[in-house]
């Protein structure tokens, strides 16, 4: 019974879905191929495929017009109607060796063929009372004149011996099969509007979407086969993420115009997800891409990896225009990215182009998002992220490490310290908490810099001026604030810079004819006092307004 009822499934299907169009496509087109290869001479084996192939695509066109106006079989007539784009490019993909060897000859068929293409879609579409909108049309078209027009260049351009056109061939094919993509963004943004009552009983998407979809594959599979056959220098040939990248990127674009204008953008999203596998073109299956445009992609953006990630900002700029939610961030990311793995070609760094101009530039649209809502604190704090990793990056572009770190690290504390102040909330305390820490840090790098560097003794004013202004606005903070924890900060530093202080009079000989004994009581007298004076309480009745016990302190706890 299971048997039985699987069969009948099986049977079903084949039944429903009909795959034996699609069978017998490649079928003949494989048999053709071999009975092409019977014939030993080049213009021969050229005729016989193309013509074979010219004869089976008119043999399914009237087909398709007999299902669709006779049977009414729908389903069935999509499957004939993408054998008949399969085999418009199959066309195309048949005369590379024609086009080195004879490329007059060449010229002549592909232009017939152009032609045909051209007559046997407009009948299809006519005799079938089928809706094509304009701009899937036109995308269409200039798709299938990249397919036709490709052979013909590279075959001239390997004839005459230009290396850096074959070279460029297959990335050039993608780009141009990117941009004829490109060309539906209009058709895209008003989607099913725009197929209403097409003359068929198919939908948007699938309608026209299945047709481009099939295109795009053969593209794919074609930009290998490119460069096989006009771009071939010995080494072996192997699948490159590379060569897809541009189509993969007219495809986010489409995808992301699906919807973007949608408050919630499915698609769009799906889009922004996807991005980031656009890196992946710089990975190769083998230990080294063979690609022969290589090093010319490597002068002009550094290097494979940097050309993906421009890629990727580009993708999220474009989001950002289009106002998709969080692109603006994104492209931040991607910027970051930029400047820290990225690689800045020899000729944008002849001009002063440096990496951590990215990170600048990521910086300024924080910014900018910052002064629009300046009420959140998360920004501000990607803010000062982001600007403290920037002047860390350009000191060190310009061969100042160490002086970046100090600055970075002052803007660092000095942004947490701000933010903590104008904001209210846990995040405002724990900045304020992390900065008092990293202020206690920092004094005592201050400390150890003093002691530790080289020429210490001409060093000693500036810790002490340094170390005096921090105790100076470590107490102007606390007050600003009006948190107890900054004490303690200012404590530790005024007690660091004492310390400076005495170990500079001690070198200095001020200590020579002073009663040592008597100075360290007094000292001890004065930390006593102040012992006593905390077990008093009388700090907490300093914190009261004008004296009151049950009054709201001036100065809270913590930081």
């Amino acid at each position: 019974m299971n048997n039985d009822f699987q069969l009948r499934s099986f049977a079903r299907f084949l039944y429903t879905q009909n795959p034996f169009y699609l069978i017998s496509c490649f079928l003949i087109l494989y048999g053709l191929q071999i009975a092409a290869v019977a014939h030993s001479d080049l213009f021969s084996r050229s005729i016989m495929l193309s013509g074979g192939i010219v004869a089976y695509t008119l043999l399914m066109a009237v087909t398709c017009v007999a299902v669709v106006r006779l049977c009414k079989v729908w389903d069935d007539a999509r499957s004939i109607f993408l054998i008949v784009a399969i085999s418009f490019v199959a066309f195309s993909i048949g005369l590379d060796e024609l086009c080195v060897v004879h490329w007059n000859s060449a010229a002549v068929i592909m232009v017939a063929g152009a032609a045909l293409t051209v007559v046997v879609t407009e009948s299809l579409l006519r005799l079938c009372r089928l809706k094509f909108p304009s701009w899937f049309r036109l995308s269409f078209y200039l798709l299938l004149a990249v397919f036709f027009a490709t052979p013909l260049v590279l075959g001239r351009a390997v004839a005459e011996g230009e290396a850096g056109l074959t070279n460029w061939g297959a990335m050039l094919f993608s780009i141009a099969i990117a941009a004829a993509l490109l060309v539906l963004i209009p058709a895209v943004r008003r989607g099913a509007e725009l197929v209403q009552d097409n003359g068929s009983p198919w939908s948007w998407p699938l309608y026209p979407i299945s047709l481009f979809v099939i295109v795009v594959v053969l593209a794919a599979i074609r930009s290998h086969a490119i460069w096989m056959s006009f771009g071939f220098i010995g080494a072996p040939v192997q699948f490159e993420p590379l060569l897809l990248l541009p189509i993969g990127f007219a495809i986010l674009v489409l995808l992301l115009e699906v919807d973007a204008h949608k408050k919630s953008p499915t698609c769009a999203e799906l889009a922004m997800f996807s991005a980031p596998l656009m890196l992946l073109g710089s990975w190769s299956p083998g230990r080294t891409s063979h690609l022969p445009f290589l090093s010319d992609l490597r002068d002009a953006f550094g290097s494979t990896g940097t050309f993906c990630m421009v890629l990727v900002a580009l993708f999220y700029g474009y989001a950002c225009l289009r106002r998709v939610p969080l692109a603006n961030r994104a492209a931040i990311a991607a910027l970051m990215m930029i400047s820290g793995f990225g690689t800045v070609p020899p000729a944008a760094e002849a001009v002063g182009v440096r990496s951590w101009m990215f990170a600048l530039l990521a910086s300024a649209i924080v910014l900018i998002m910052c002064l629009k809502t300046w009420r959140s604190d998360q920004l501000w704090i990607a803010f000062a992220g982001i600007t403290t990793v920037t002047i860390a990056m350009a000191f060190r572009a310009y061969g100042e490490r160490e002086a970046g770190r100090v600055v970075s690290g002052g803007f660092a504390i000095a942004s947490m310290m701000t933010i903590g102040a104008v904001f209210d909330g846990e995040l405002a305390e724990f900045l304020r908490f992390i900065s008092g820490i990293a202020g206690v840090i920092a004094t005592g790098g201050v400390v150890t810099w003093h002691f530790w560097s080289a020429g210490a003794g001409g060093q000693a004013p500036v810790a002490m001026i340094v170390l005096g202004v921090a105790v100076f606005v470590s107490l102007a903070y606390s007050v600003l604030v009006r948190r107890t924890g900054w004490w303690y900060v200012a404590g530790f530093q005024a007690a660091c810079l004492a310390g400076l202080l005495g170990t500079a009079a001690y070198r200095s000989g001020s200590f020579r004819g002073a009663n040592l004994p008597i100075q360290s009581g007094l000292a001890c007298f004065v930390v006593g006092v102040t012992i006593t004076s905390l077990k008093t309480g009388v700090h907490h009745r300093l914190g009261r307004l004008d004296g009151e016990e049950e009054g709201p302190p001036l100065f809270l706890s913590g930081f």
